[in-house]
Order: structure tokens, then sequence, then C-alpha cells
């Protein structure tokens, strides 16, 4: 078995236990959406940034689909080395396609990874949700 056939098996394995975590949530259920490991600020910051973001939201009343809990895939995943058109195709794909998540809020410089550029690309185009930005004000208040 090649690298990428383990790979794409792993992805999606991931992504069925997240499409399962979603289920679980009530909804409507919203995401935060990068930059993470490309782009932005770097990915320590990036990371505190995704957390900024969502702690806010759910003080908000939002419910959260939050990656980094559980499992912590897109730890693991960002660990394991594995090609971010791979993670997006086999990953997120599935996830953003599931109908469980209603909006997605777009943090900013998420023009400048390669991963929130797809998301929204694939959002945009291929489901329903909606997508927000996030302006610079959440991130230093």
């Amino acid at each position: 078995m090649t690298d990428t056939t383990e790979h794409i098996q792993l992805l999606e394995s991931l992504a069925f236990g997240a499409v399962r975590r979603l289920e679980l949530l009530t909804p409507p259920v919203v995401r935060v959406c990068g930059p993470l490991t490309s782009g932005g600020y770097g990915y320590e910051e990036n990371l505190h940034r995704f957390r900024i973001a969502e702690e806010r939201l759910k003080r908000e009343g939002e419910t959260i689909f939050d990656y980094f809990a559980d499992n912590s895939d897109e730890v693991f995943i960002k660990d394991a080395g594995i090609p971010w058109e791979l993670v997006m195709e086999h990953y997120h794909k599935p996830i953003l396609s599931s109908g469980l998540i209603a909006k997605a809020y777009f943090m900013p410089k998420w023009q400048t990874s390669n991963g929130a550029s797809w998301e929204r690309d694939y959002i945009e185009n291929f489901t329903a949700m909606q997508i927000s930005e996030l302006d610079e004000s959440w991130f230093t208040t």
C-alpha cells in the first residue's frame, strides 16, 4: 500500500469520526476557517486566533464544531505531514458536504492560506452554508 493510499484511508476514517461528532451537536452548528498551517501569522499564532474566535463565538451562543476537540484531528494531520490537497479532499470535503454546518466564519488573511482558500471556494460553490468574515477587531480586544 502506498503512502497516498494510507493517507487517504486515514483521512476518510478521521472525517467519518468528525461527521459522527457533528451529528451529536445541537444545530445550527458553525465553524471557524483558517488560515492555520499556511498563510496568516504562522501556525502557533493562527492556532491561538482560532481558539479566540471559537471561544468568542461560544460566548455569543453559537454551537461550534471544534476541529481541535476530542482526537485533535487537525494537529494529528499536521504532524503526519499529509499533503494539504489530500487533507482538503478526503477530510474537509466530507465534513463540509455533510450539510451539518450552517455557517463558516473566515478569519483575517484566509486568502493567504491554501486550505482556507480551498474551503471558501468549496463552500461558495457546493454548499448552502452561510459565510461571515471575522475582522481584526475580534483578535485585538
